[in-house]
């Protein structure tokens, strides 16, 4: 299982929804937590505040969803394998319910001139090391056993590594440190926003997957 930075894809819907909806200014810290919230913690009452509909949040939100469902199962078909729904379904949960266990807070440093520089403060956990250790793991075990053909021992490694890696997930604990991301600013109808969605995503994202 490797990169789901999808959240650079995700801003750019979340984003054009919230310009369209002309909703009334709040600071810009305010603003960017409420975009973490909404795609890390799934937390949807700060984008609420800032005039986002509940029909567009729940587009905004299965957008993403479909959008990891499609990464994970391409993943797995380079490795010459189909994931079953009820697995997927279960992947993409257990995903995200180890995302929200993240905290961030968010601070002004500058602003100025219809422009402002906010910095999120974020816990986060290593996602590439705990995929590793998952395939680590289940590649030793394959290798411990017999297997008629090639294919089953391949069957019998992605499905150990898919079930290490979900219970990885359910056991993550968040960093006792945070890290950092500085997001640049502008208003847009009457609402702060990144002035890169592309850039502010996948630092985002690389940032809560521990490799920013």
């Amino acid at each position: 299982m490797k990169n789901f930075f999808l959240l650079s894809l995700c801003l750019c819907t979340c984003m054009s929804m919230l310009a369209s909806c002309g909703a009334p200014r709040t600071d810009a810290a305010d603003s960017i937590k409420a975009i973490y919230d909404l795609y890390i913690l799934g937390d949807t009452s700060g984008i609420s505040s800032l005039g986002m509909t509940d029909e567009d949040i729940a587009a905004a939100q299965k957008n993403y969803d479909d959008s990891l469902r499609e990464t994970i199962r391409a993943n797995f078909a380079a490795s010459g394998q189909e994931i079953n729904e009820n697995t997927l379904d279960k992947l993409c949960s257990v995903r995200k319910d180890a995302l929200a266990k993240m905290s961030a807070t968010a601070e002004i440093i500058e602003e100025s001139d219809g422009k402002a520089t906010v910095v999120i403060h974020t816990t986060y956990f290593n996602e590439a090391s705990l995929d590793a250790d998952a395939f680590y793991d289940a590649k030793e075990e394959s290798q411990q056993l017999d297997f008629e053909t090639q294919e089953e021992q391949q069957v019998f490694l992605m499905n150990a590594y898919t079930q290490n890696l979900i219970e990885a997930y359910q056991d993550v604990t968040p960093s006792e440190s945070t890290t950092d991301i500085t997001v640049e600013c502008v208003i847009q109808h009457k609402t702060w926003v990144p002035a890169n969605m592309s850039s502010f995503g996948s630092d985002l994202a690389s940032a809560i997957a521990g490799q920013h």
